[in-house]
């Protein structure tokens, strides 16, 4: 049984990558002095980012890491297993819009990115099988509300507004990798093996990666004002969602029994 005072280190606990020393960097000066789209929205995220990190890391502090990540698997894959179709509904409204050079671009950009997110959900039933999981489970599970409103806004916005929201979902999605030591640390507490936490593991470094390539597209975008503010709607409304699923995760953490992932 891992000792209790395996704890995760405070840097390790948010399983971001330096996210407030990259937020720190990023997001100097006021947000009207930014000259580029990326500075100003990381400048919005400086403000919403520290709390949903925050939250992350609270959820490993519990006794029981292992039931802890068990449930995060769980609840990573209801979100996880929406990514690729959500994109493929965007790069099909980003062609419903020929004469609109922003969803030209964007539906390039969607496409290249289904490539390379293809198959990540098999990636967390493996990790979930590892950890002693049955990944059938995750096939039919009920997903609760807010997964089902973090995921479901975004079909609205892209539907109904423009699929350039879909660059503030991914910004805080894959805009704060891992770090590497996080996996150390919870292989540490919960008495899993390294292999169990392949997606967490991989991330660290892909996110790294995808994170620049979303920026540089961003900014080559010819944004409009109303575009700006739509990405930036839709990343503090993700930040605000995965905010309040670490919440329910840290409940269900600390009680009895196992209710609908992302059930609030």
């Amino acid at each position: 049984m891992v000792k209790a005072a395996a704890r995760i280190p405070r840097t390790y606990l948010a399983t971001s990558h330096g996210c407030d020393g990259y937020l720190a960097r990023q997001g100097e000066g006021d947000m009207e002095m930014s000259t580029t789209t990326t500075e100003r929205l990381t400048a919005k995220l400086r403000l919403a980012m520290p709390p949903t990190t925050g939250g992350l890391g609270s959820m490993w502090e519990g006794g029981d890491v292992r039931a802890t990540y068990v449930e995060y698997l769980r609840v990573m894959h209801g979100i996880v297993r929406a990514s690729v179709p959500l994109m493929l509904v965007g790069v099909e409204t980003c062609l419903r819009r020929p004469d609109d050079p922003v969803a030209s671009a964007l539906g390039s950009y969607l496409g290249k990115h289904i490539r390379e997110e293809y198959g990540h959900d098999d990636w967390v039933a493996e990790d979930y099988q590892t950890a002693g999981g049955d990944p059938g489970e995750l096939r039919d599970m009920t997903v609760g509300g807010a997964v089902a409103g973090l995921v479901g806004a975004q079909y609205y916005w892209v539907r109904h507004v423009h699929p350039v929201a879909l660059l503030g979902y991914i910004a805080v999605l894959e805009g704060f990798p891992p770090a590497v030591e996080t996996v150390d640390h919870l292989a540490a507490r919960s008495g899993l093996p390294r292999s169990a936490f392949q997606t967490l593991e991989r991330h660290a470094v892909l996110d790294q990666r995808h994170r620049a390539d979303l920026h540089r597209v961003i900014d080559s975008l010819p944004l409009e004002s109303h575009h700006e503010t739509l990405i930036g709607v839709s990343a503090l409304h993700t930040a605000a969602g995965i905010r309040q699923i670490t919440r329910d995760l840290s409940i269900r953490a600390a009680g009895d029994g196992r209710v609908p992932a992302g059930a609030r």
